[in-house]
């Protein structure tokens, strides 16, 4: 049975462990980042800063934001980082996932 880590490598196309890792690095760096820069978004727009205070909409839009922002944050940090050819491809499949309606024919 093939371990996550070997799978990944096959399904992403990546040939080295040290590639592999520093991609989780570029994915580690920007979810941490988000998390810093969530709370400010949802300070200026509703003037709270923690999930449980918002509404039901509020928290919604926070949600869409903070998903563009994510995808802003991961493109920075992977070129940054020297990983802009698997970060471009990665976010146009997250996006083709999250939006079929947005497939190119």
């Amino acid at each position: 049975m093939k371990s996550i880590w070997n799978k990944l490598k096959e399904k992403w196309n990546i040939e080295s462990d040290r590639r592999l890792a520093w991609i989780f690095v570029v994915f580690a760096i920007t979810g941490s980042s988000i998390g810093f820069v969530r709370r400010p978004i949802t300070q200026f727009l509703f003037q709270k800063s923690k999930y449980g205070e918002l509404n039901w909409y509020e928290l919604i839009i926070t949600i869409v934001i903070v998903y563009f922002v994510y995808q802003i944050l991961l493109f920075t940090i992977g070129t940054l980082l020297g990983e802009y050819k698997f970060v471009k491809w990665f976010v146009l499949k997250m996006n083709k996932r999250m939006f079929p309606f947005l497939k190119s024919k």
